[in-house]
């Protein structure tokens, strides 16, 4: 993790020193995530659903030709899901007490590097749409739950984290609408989709493929420094 902030840091040093005009941002947006489900009991798990969070970012971009840039990234994501069947699932979850009836709410918050490739469409100094795609590296830092018991005794608790894998990697494609407002500063409104490449649980016996997936929709603001 501490190698992928300093290539974030050397990234911003290079494209500060160069001659291209370098923009810097930040978005936030709304993100409905959930998990895929366990391929080994997948007719008898509950239907995991999408739950919706807060996720927020800072960004460079840096211009390589006239309508293609690259753009790292340092963003906050929540993921999770939720199970609403209100479903017998009583018994023991990552060593949380789980009753019959239970709703639950699984949350998990990731500090992401993205270094994504940008394409623009159409003239970058006037309104235009962008699209782009690239990986992912997220760093677990903390994971909770929220109980629901017969829909009227809320419980927040804290989850251990060990029970997920500490990185994870993902695949990001986006794309969005920029619109200038002043001679260095654009607006853009962006849709992203965010799928898991690697699994997230740590399980000792059995390896389930459960991974990460995100749809996002948010709006942003970016400034031309030099």
């Amino acid at each position: 993790m501490k190698s992928n902030v300093l290539l974030f840091i050397l990234i911003l040093g290079v494209a500060t020193s160069s001659q291209a005009q370098i923009s810097i941002g930040v978005r936030g947006a709304a993100a409905f995530s959930t998990v895929s489900k366990f391929d080994l009991i997948q007719n008898i798990t509950p239907e995991f659903r999408y739950k919706v969070a807060p996720n927020v970012a800072i960004f460079a971009e840096i211009p390589v030709t006239a309508n293609f840039s690259i753009q790292p990234e340092l963003a906050y994501n929540h993921k999770g899901f939720r199970v609403e069947e209100g479903i017998d699932i009583a018994g023991q979850f990552g060593g949380v007490r789980i009753p019959v009836n239970g709703r639950v709410n699984i949350k998990t918050h990731y500090i992401e590097l993205p270094v994504l490739a940008k394409f623009h469409f159409g003239d970058k100094t006037a309104a235009h749409y962008y699209m782009m795609v690239g990986p992912s590296v997220g760093y677990l830092v903390d994971a909770g739950l929220k109980l629901n018991v017969l829909n009227i005794f809320p419980i927040n608790t804290g989850f251990p984290t060990q029970v997920f894998k500490d990185v994870e990697l993902s695949g990001i494609v986006a794309a969005g609408f920029e619109l200038p407002v002043a001679a260095k500063v654009k607006i853009f409104t962006e849709a992203r989709y965010q799928l898991g490449l690697s699994r997230i649980l740590d399980t000792p016996v059995v390896q389930l493929a459960v991974r990460n997936r995100s749809f996002s929709g948010g709006v942003g603001l970016k400034f031309a420094v030099n």
